[in-house]
């Protein structure tokens, strides 16, 4: 591996341009695109992804207060899994879920690939991780980056 010497942050943050101009036009983010037109186009399942961000986000907000074994919590974790099961049935819902994890992949592998490089010549630590875990995150509903945005 080459070592760059003196190369300047300039330098620096237009490779990195150049990285986000490949992942952007990489199959991954098309097949996103695309899954996620057609999602745009299904109501129903743009409705019960939306009620999923809702929930999630209720249910993240009720563990917090007041604890994951609470009643509300607990009624808010099924209405979620309820909602999961309904999407579950919607074949692009599934491709759309299915395209956003192959893209947050790659994105994590990316990530990754350039901590590993970097913990080579300098004292780097990996922030904390709250998504990509292929969760509820993956369905847009942790309310965090991944959303469906």
């Amino acid at each position: 591996m080459m070592m760059m010497v003196g190369t300047d942050r300039q330098t620096v943050l237009q490779k990195a341009d150049e990285i986000a101009s490949l992942i952007a036009s990489s199959e991954e983010a098309e097949a996103f695109w695309q899954a996620r037109a057609k999602m745009e186009r299904h109501r129903e399942a743009q409705t019960l992804f939306d009620a999923l961000k809702k929930k999630t986000n209720a249910m993240l907000v009720l563990g917090e207060r007041q604890g994951a074994g609470s009643e509300k919590y607990e009624r808010v974790r099924l209405e979620v899994q309820q909602i999961e099961e309904r999407l579950a049935e919607i074949p692009v819902a599934m491709q759309y879920k299915s395209a956003q994890a192959e893209l947050n992949a790659m994105l994590q592998e990316v990530t990754l690939v350039l901590l590993a490089r970097l913990k080579e010549r300098l004292p780097v630590e990996p922030g904390p991780r709250s998504c990509g875990s292929g969760g509820s995150c993956s369905t847009g509903g942790c309310g965090g980056s991944c959303g469906t945005n």
